[in-house]
């Protein structure tokens, strides 16, 4: 087995690295870098190849490079926060097509993870977690170029030998996860305060927002676990709990286990007009196909979170 990870030091990408090589000890795993601190530190067993995914010739290397059998796709803005839509578009959109392209071209038969989200559905009703055959309605830049990256790649579907899975994730969360989301934000202040590098106050933005939290690690087994299942020209399958939470149930776990006596401020740079009130996926047709459920209890999730959080420079 051969496998190529985009993105792979990122912060899902780091934890599917586990992942594999712990599923698949006898493969041959390889994995793109680009730009960015790495979440953690790859295994020893895989390849890392610096690419930059928006450079056709880098991106032909790469999968001349790994000849890979399997393609978990990554790479890309895992939000819009402080980047431009244009730019936004030309990651997540116009690098996949440039990839797609590539293991066409390269003519083998190839299963492909497409990381998508269950933001491409928009706002859901409360009792009724969106389904796969949904109209999407993306609410946002970001949701709006993984909506357009699916409409692309379904052309590809089936050329070549490519079968495609895309993913819609919902809210993912856990340690490594970078400050600018909403559960390593309260748990990066909460470990500060415990270091009295920060006052006793946790600043926060719209705590009624509704979420479908699942945790890093069963979303990347869900990953895998999709790309064993048999194979399709094109699929597209929810990644979520089908539970919906509000972050000020998170925030409340996690100040529950805080060190230290602490208060909750409203802040008002925090809050996001835009935030939708409630997204849940439906998480039935991942269940069918994999058997799949979530292993990982969210206590366990925010309990970890935190800890990683009290171990960095905070």
């Amino acid at each position: 087995m051969r496998l190529l990870v985009t993105g792979a030091t990122g912060f899902v990408g780091s934890w599917l690295l586990e992942e594999l090589t712990a599923n698949y000890p006898e493969a041959d795993i390889w994995g793109t870098e680009h730009g960015h601190a790495a979440a953690a530190d790859a295994p020893s067993a895989v390849r890392l190849i610096p690419a930059d995914m928006t450079d056709p010739a880098a991106i032909t290397a790469v999968v001349e490079a790994a000849q890979p059998d399997r393609v978990f796709h990554l790479a890309g803005f895992a939000s819009a926060a402080g980047t431009e839509a244009a730019l936004i578009h030309r990651i997540n959109v116009e690098a996949t097509q440039r990839l797609l392209e590539a293991l066409a071209a390269a003519g083998r038969p190839c299963r492909v993870h497409l990381a998508s989200s269950g933001y491409v559905y928009g706002a859901t009703q409360p009792g009724r977690p969106a389904q796969e055959d949904d109209a999407p309605a993306p609410d946002g830049v970001y949701a709006a170029s993984k909506a357009a990256m699916e409409v692309m790649a379904q052309s590809f579907a089936g050329r070549s030998g490519l079968s495609l899975t895309v993913t819609r994730a919902f809210n993912h969360t856990g340690p490594r996860q970078a400050p600018a989301f909403v559960v390593p934000a309260f748990a990066r202040q909460i470990a500060g305060i415990e270091q009295g590098k920060a006052a006793p106050v946790v600043r926060v933005g719209n705590l009624e927002a509704v979420r479908d939290f699942l945790d890093v690690r069963d979303v990347v087994r869900a990953y895998r676990l999709l790309l064993e299942a048999e194979p399709a020209p094109w699929r597209v399958v929810n990644v979520a709990s089908g539970v919906g939470r509000t972050i000020r149930s998170l925030l409340d776990g996690l100040v529950a286990a805080a060190r230290v006596p602490l208060s909750v401020e409203t802040d008002p740079e925090r809050l996001r007009p835009s935030d939708m009130p409630e997204c849940v996926g439906d998480p039935a047709r991942l269940g069918e196909l994999t058997h799949w459920q979530p292993q990982v209890p969210l206590e366990r999730t925010l309990a970890d979170t935190l800890d990683w959080w009290r171990g960095q420079e905070t």
